[in-house]
């Protein structure tokens, strides 16, 4: 009896075993849950503290240096250009380089170059030319030359009180035919025309030239001498002895000069035969030139031709400057 009643109590509990909800089997492996929304942490919110700045001011601009410089002349280059481009006038690039001749200028040369006293303007391709002193200049005329080409003659004179130097004029051809115009500038044999004297200025054109034409004259350049430059030294009135030749064609030049002041010394002297014909105009000229450093109480002799490009030679007169 007792058997029974525990076989069926057993059978009991089985049964309600079976109808009970299974319980989750835990792994030890925590399953994940999600909760709320997930949001981008990006810190704490910057501060910004500006860079400091000062306040706008104008960038000066460079300043010249009074130190001198040095300039080697290049082909193609002259005084005027030269002096333009370091923002100099003329006169002071002269007067910084005493020996030098604008006329001759030679490619190589080293000149000095003091500070500048403007700002010279951007086109560098047309550099303005120095305002010329007034000076009286006749009216040009022309020989053809055994070459094929035209020479071309006008006299400048000088009115001033004081000496001018640097002396150059365009002359200009007008063909008659076609409207056209050929120009060249003519310059002097030497550089200096004292107070009242006068100075021829001559230029060359090549063939081919027009055959009736018009000649014109325009004085370009022409600056006073700074009075205390010491540019030029004083000469006394040459000795000369001139024999033209039987058909007026040429004439020999001799002589010698001497500086008015015995204690001086030069580095160069040059001289200038002008030839005239009977009507007073100019019909050739000729340069001569002494490279040699000399004393005051020397005698510099000299002996050179000059030949007529148009009418017979009348008379003949010599010029001459000398540079310390």
């Amino acid at each position: 009896m007792k058997t029974i009643l525990a076989v069926l109590l057993l059978l009991l509990l089985l049964m309600l075993t079976a109808c009970a909800p299974t319980a989750a089997v835990e792994t030890g492996v925590p399953t994940p849950t999600r909760s709320g929304v997930l949001e981008t942490y990006s810190g704490p919110a910057p501060s910004v503290t500006p860079s400091p700045t000062n306040a706008a001011t104008n960038t000066p601009l460079p300043t010249a240096t009074p130190t001198p410089r040095t300039h080697v002349v290049k082909a193609k280059e002259d005084l005027w250009g030269i002096a333009w481009r370091y923002g100099l006038s003329l006169e002071d690039l002269l007067t910084a380089n005493p020996t030098v001749d604008p006329r001759f200028l030679s490619i190589g040369a080293e000149l000095k170059i003091p500070a500048p006293l403007y700002t010279p303007t951007p086109d560098a391709d047309n550099p303005p030319l120095p305002t010329p002193v007034g000076m009286a200049l006749e009216e040009p005329y022309c020989y053809p030359s055994q070459e094929g080409g035209l020479w071309c003659f006008t006299t400048a004179e000088n009115r001033q009180e004081f000496s001018l130097e640097a002396l150059s004029a365009a002359i200009r051809l007008y063909d008659l035919a076609t409207g056209e115009i050929q120009s060249q500038t003519a310059y002097a044999p030497l550089n200096q025309v004292l107070p009242g004297g006068g100075m021829v200025l001559a230029a060359y054109f090549p063939a081919p030239f027009p055959l009736n034409y018009d000649a014109t004259a325009e004085l370009l350049t022409a600056l006073p001498v700074p009075p205390a430059s010491g540019r030029f030294l004083a000469v006394q009135q040459p000795e000369t002895n001139i024999e033209t030749s039987a058909d007026g064609k040429s004439a020999l030049v001799s002589g010698y000069f001497k500086l008015s002041d015995s204690q001086s010394a030069g580095s160069r002297i040059t001289a200038a035969a002008i030839a005239y014909d009977a009507n007073g105009k100019v019909t050739g000229f000729r340069q001569w030139e002494s490279l040699e450093a000399f004393n005051g109480a020397d005698k510099i002799e000299f002996e050179f031709s000059v030949y007529a490009a148009g009418a017979p030679i009348d008379r003949v007169i010599v010029l001459v400057e000398a540079y310390p």
